[in-house]
C-alpha cells in the first residue's frame, strides 16, 4: 500500500501529527508512506522515523509569479500542475488530509486516482466540499474557535485513522546532542507564539517571570531569530531573574534537546508546548486569544492551562504565582489541568458550555441528551422542529413545482435555522452537525439528492423530538391527521 499524508498547515500541527504517523506505520508496517508538508515548515519532520518519504510542496514558488508587479497566472499555474501532476503520478492508494482546509481539500481532489481511497477534506467532481467520512464531518462541524468539541485533535485524527496510539507514539526523536551548555537545572520559556496576538509583550513576560526569581532557577529562553529582540527586552526588563539566551541559536529539532530535561516549559500557543508532549515536559500553557485550548493545549502529562481572552485581561503577576505553586507542588484553583480519556482537561464549566458538550455526545456517541434547564432551548426546539417541517414539505414539493420555485422558500429556511444557532446557544451543536450532514449530500439526480436531503431532515427532526415540548407534539399530531383527513 502506498500512503500520502497532506500536513500543509503549521510546525505545531505538524508535530501534533507524529503520534498518528507513528501508529500508522504500526498498523500498516508494509505500506510506503509519503508526508506532504509546506517547505516553510519541513524542520518539523526532522526525526520523523515513521515515514518513508517527506515531500514540500513549493508554495512560495506558486505565489512568486501572482505577487510580483505583473502577476503571471500562467507561469503560476504551471508551477502548480507540475507539483500536482507529479503528486498524482504517485498512484496512491490511500490519501490522508490531516490540514482540515479548504485550499488543501483542492489539491487532495486533483492528486486522487481513480481507485485512491480518501479520508479528511476533498472536493466532488463539480468542486463543492467533500466531507467523505465520519470524523471529518465531526470536525467540519465541532472543531475550531467557539465550537463546542472538547476532544484533542490528537485524538480526532487518532479516531479518524482508526488508531490506537501506544506510550511509544509520544516519544522524543533521536536528533543528536545538543551543542550548547545547558544548567543542571532549568526552565524554559519560548518568548513568542504562532502568531504575533497570541503572545505576550517583554513587560508582561517580566511580570510572569518576577515571582520566579526567588527560586534562583535559571530560565532558557528558546524562539526563533526573529523574536532575539523580544527576548532582549524580556531580559531588560527582568532584570531580577538569571537567563541562558538562545533564541536564534537553535534549529527547530534542537529544542528536543533543550526540553528533555526541562523542570518546566512556559509558553504561550506555539509549536514547543506540542514539541514537550514528545519529551513529556511539565507544560505551563499561557492560553490567550484566539485559541482552542481544548484541542491544541499540551498532552504532557503535567499540563497545565491559564486562560485569558486577551493580554489585556491577563493578571501576569498572578500567572507568575500560579507557575511558583506548581514547582512547589500546588497547583493554582484557576487552573485548566490534564486528565485522562476523551476530554484532555478539567475545567469548571458553565451550564451553557456543559449541555453543548453533552449534546455532542449524544449526536456522535449515543450518549444521553441532556436535559434542557431553560425555556429558551425548549422554544428553540420548537421553532427548530417547526421550520425542519416545513423545509421537508418544501423539498417534496420541487418534483412538483420546480427547483426554481421551492429554492427561495429553502433559501428562507435554512436562515431561520442559522438564527436559531445565534438567539439559543445551547443548540448550535445541533445545527452545526445538520448543515454538515447536508454538506455531505453529494451531486446527483434531482430525484436522488432530494432523498438525501429529506434523510438528513428526518434524522434532525428525530435529535430535536427530544427537545419538543409534548404539547406541540401533540398539536403537531392533530396537525398531521387534519392533512391526512382532508379537513385542513
Amino acid at each position: 500500500m502506498k500512503i500520502l499524508v497532506l500536513q500543509l498547515a503549521r510546525l505545531g500541527d505538524i508535530y501534533m501529527s507524529w503520534p498518528a504517523m507513528r501508529a500508522l506505520r504500526r498498523a500498516h508496517p508494509e505500506a510506503e508512506i509519503h508526508f506532504l508538508t509546506r517547505p516553510r515548515f519541513e524542520g518539523a519532520v526532522e526525526g520523523l522515523t515513521a515515514i518513508d518519504k517527506h515531500l514540500s510542496l513549493p508554495v512560495s514558488s506558486i505565489l512568486a509569479p501572482l505577487v510580483q508587479e505583473n502577476a503571471d497566472i500562467e507561469a503560476a499555474m504551471a508551477t502548480l500542475n507540475e507539483s500536482v501532476d507529479a503528486l498524482r503520478d504517485e498512484n496512491y492508494d490511500w490519501i490522508i488530509n490531516l490540514t482540515f482546509s479548504p485550499a488543501s481539500s483542492y489539491l487532495t481532489h486533483a492528486i486522487t486516482g481513480p481507485t485512491a481511497t480518501v479520508t479528511g477534506y476533498t472536493r466532488y467532481n463539480d468542486g463543492t466540499l467533500c466531507l467523505p467520512d465520519e470524523v471529518s464531518s465531526y470536525f467540519y462541524a465541532q472543531v475550531g474557535i467557539d465550537k463546542p468539541n472538547r476532544v484533542h485533535v490528537v485524538d480526532v485524527i487518532a479516531s479518524m485513522l482508526n488508531l490506537e496510539y501506544i506510550e511509544a507514539d509520544f516519544a522524543a526523536p533521536q536528533v543528536g546532542d545538543f551543542a550548547a551548555a545547558l544548567p543542571e537545572t532549568y526552565l524554559v520559556l519560548h518568548v513568542g507564539a504562532s502568531e504575533k496576538q497570541k503572545s505576550l509583550s517583554p513587560e508582561n513576560w517580566a511580570k510572569v517571570l518576577k515571582p520566579l526569581a526567588a527560586t534562583q532557577i535559571p530560565i532558557v529562553l528558546i524562539g526563533a531569530a526573529g523574536e532575539a529582540e523580544l527576548a532582549e527586552e524580556i531580559q531588560a526588563h527582568a532584570i531580577e531573574n538569571e537567563f541562558v539566551n538562545l533564541v536564534g541559536q537553535t534549529k527547530i529539532s534542537d529544542i528536543f534537546a533543550v526540553l528533555q530535561d526541562a523542570e518546566l516549559l512556559i509558553g504561550c500557543d506555539s509549536a514547543p508546548i506540542h514539541m514537550a508532549s514528545l519529551t513529556d515536559t511539565p507544560t505551563f500553557n499561557v492560553s490567550i486569544g484566539e485559541v482552542n485550548y481544548w484541542e491544541t493545549g499540551p498532552k504532557s502529562t503535567l499540563g497545565f492551562i491559564y486562560r485569558a481572552e486577551n493580554e489585556q485581561s491577563l493578571h501576569a503577576t498572578r500567572v507568575g504565582e500560579c507557575i511558583l505553586g506548581l514547582l512547589q507542588g500546588q497547583a493554582a484553583p484557576e487552573l485548566i489541568t490534564r486528565a485522562a480519556g476523551l476530554v484532555s482537561y478539567e475545567k469548571n464549566e458553565t451550564a451553557n458550555e456543559r449541555f453543548q458538550w453533552d449534546l455532542v455526545q449524544a449526536l456522535y456517541l449515543g450518549a444521553a441528551y441532556p436535559l434542557a434547564d431553560r425555556m429558551e432551548i425548549l422554544q428553540g426546539a420548537t421553532q427548530l422542529a417547526d421550520i425542519n417541517k416545513f423545509a421537508m414539505e418544501q423539498i417534496r414539493l420541487i418534483p412538483e413545482k420546480g427547483l426554481q420555485n421551492v429554492g427561495p422558500f429553502l433559501d428562507r429556511a435554512e436562515e431561520v435555522i442559522e438564527s436559531i444557532s445565534r438567539m439559543v446557544p445551547e443548540l448550535s451543536p445541533l445545527i452545526s452537525w445538520y448543515q454538515a450532514e447536508k454538506v455531505r449530500v453529494g451531486p446527483g439526480t434531482l430525484e436522488e439528492i432530494c432523498t438525501a436531503a429529506l434523510d438528513v431532515h428526518e434524522r434532525l427532526a428525530r435529535h430535536v423530538h427530544a427537545y419538543v415540548p409534548q404539547e406541540a407534539l401533540i398539536e403537531q399530531e392533530q396537525e398531521r391527521k387534519e392533512v391526512c383527513d382532508g379537513t385542513l
